[in-house]
């Protein structure tokens, strides 16, 4: 028996005597008994944890959910989306057919109204934007975004992805689905007071510590710590101004 599979029986016998193992444990134990290549140390401290983080929160229960930085770090580590990981997510498959059908309905609706949220953005420093945390006003959802409960947009400040995203540009972005190399993103951190700092580029690299980035204009490829920009979201459009 490999160390990965004896970890995973030994989380497995720690819950038997719980109710059920919650959905989002369920998943990260998955991923492990597929994914050899996975250590809960390295991974917890990729997300800027203590060694013994994730263990503590698959074998102990504790903390009792995964906090939105830990999830947003370690999703993308895991291959997953970080929704898989939220607590009050339903389990995948949940709701059968009613489900899906409930789940068109709301895409029609969508569909027919502008109710996807626009956040303000104001220049920061070092080249970053600062987006306020409540919505200035609703455009219609693209297609990418029809059934996503947290999707939202936000402006372009500034021109340093220039020509992909102009100064003015409304970026449509899917905060819950995995990113890859290629992919253009925001990359978030938040400010404390209620509003979050953001950069916009093109995602290169992802390493336990860094995000390899790329800008345009001028064009550089440049790191940032993922302690710090703790989240990254998927870009999946833009309006055009």
């Amino acid at each position: 028996m490999s160390i990965v599979q004896f970890l995973v029986d030994e989380i497995v016998a720690s819950w038997q005597n719980a109710s059920t193992m919650d959905a989002p444990r369920k998943v990260l134990v998955d991923t492990l008994a597929r994914r050899p290549d996975l250590d809960l140390k390295n991974l917890s401290l990729a997300i800027g944890r203590n060694h013994a983080y994730l263990q503590q929160y698959l074998m102990r229960g504790s903390p009792r959910e995964l906090p939105e930085a830990a999830r947003h770090g370690l999703a993308p580590l895991l291959g997953i989306s970080p929704d898989d990981l939220r607590s009050t997510a339903p389990p995948p498959g949940a709701g059968g057919r009613l489900e899906g059908d409930v789940r068109m309905a709301g895409q029609l609706r969508a569909a027919d109204r502008a109710d996807l949220p626009v956040f303000a953005s104001a220049e920061g420093g070092g080249g970053a934007i600062v987006i306020t945390s409540e919505p200035i006003d609703y455009v219609r959802r693209p297609e990418p975004l029809l059934s996503v409960r947290d999707g939202y947009g936000c402006y372009v400040i500034g021109d340093s992805m220039s020509p992909a995203y102009e100064q003015g540009d409304l970026l449509l972005v899917h905060p819950g689905r995995p990113v890859r190399p290629g992919d253009d993103c925001v990359f978030v951190r938040d400010q404390g007071d209620g509003t979050q700092q953001a950069l916009v580029k093109r995602l290169l690299r992802i390493s336990p510590e860094k995000w390899r980035v790329r800008q345009f204009n001028p064009a550089k490829d440049f790191d940032l710590d993922r302690s710090q920009w703790q989240k990254v979201q998927l870009i999946v459009g833009k309006y055009s101004r």
